[in-house]
């Protein structure tokens, strides 16, 4: 394809060593297969010393903007699969016919902002800017997490532990009550307050509401 073989040489002379262009997608592996639907794009850019994936690169004959559009959402989801936010995506769109520089060879970013910024052969991004975006937006992630693990770890802090609460307290203190009223009234008297079947049932009904508030409590 006398187009990609263009943009080849174009990576070439910019300063690209060639085992860092990957025109085969087959020797990415698994990683790179994506559905039959799924177009490869035309070339891989990848860093020769680590194997770490920097950039798509898919390459266009002279197509409207429609088509442009369209080439730039597809390539722009690939490099999301592929690798996330620390892959870039790139069309370029190449006229053969074009009576200057700018109009034969248009460069656009597509990944991972998803629009279509335009750039110029000179701001077009070599292999070590790659690399470097590559660093910066795993240093991002990486930060994200940390503070995304923090945030959760201070929402843990600020919950209070269970208490035994009122349901504790309340029944307890009226089994207290009861147990005090019937000593004086006994000591007074000579007769209890209740008879032997109520205060079964007084304790009985204390018992039931305050064992499950205790268990929770115990279970904290």
């Amino acid at each position: 394809n006398t187009v990609d073989d263009l943009i080849y040489s174009f990576l070439i002379q910019s300063g690209y060593p060639r085992s860092s262009i990957v025109a085969d997608i087959d020797l990415l592996g698994a990683a790179a297969q994506m559905s039959p639907s799924t177009k490869a794009p035309t070339f891989v850019i990848v860093d020769p010393d680590t194997a770490d994936l920097l950039a798509v690169l898919e390459v266009v004959d002279a197509v409207n903007g429609d088509v442009l559009r369209q080439v730039a959402i597809e390539t722009g989801a690939y490099a999301s699969r592929l690798g996330g936010k620390t892959l870039q995506g790139f069309v370029i769109r190449v006229d053969v016919k074009g009576t200057n520089e700018a109009e034969q060879v248009q460069f656009y970013r597509v990944w991972p902002n998803s629009t279509l910024q335009q750039l110029s052969s000179k701001t077009f991004p070599d292999l070590g800017s790659l690399k470097v975006a590559r660093k910066l937006s795993e240093t991002s992630v990486q930060r994200q997490a940390v503070e995304t693990h923090q945030t959760v770890e201070k929402l843990d802090d600020e919950v209070e532990p269970p208490r035994a609460g009122m349901g504790l307290y309340i029944p307890a203190s009226i089994l207290f009550l009861i147990v005090i009223i019937e000593s004086v009234m006994r000591a007074r008297t000579g007769e209890p307050l209740m008879s032997v079947s109520q205060s079964i049932l007084a304790l009985g009904a204390a018992a039931l509401f305050t064992l499950p508030a205790a268990i929770r409590y115990l279970r904290r």
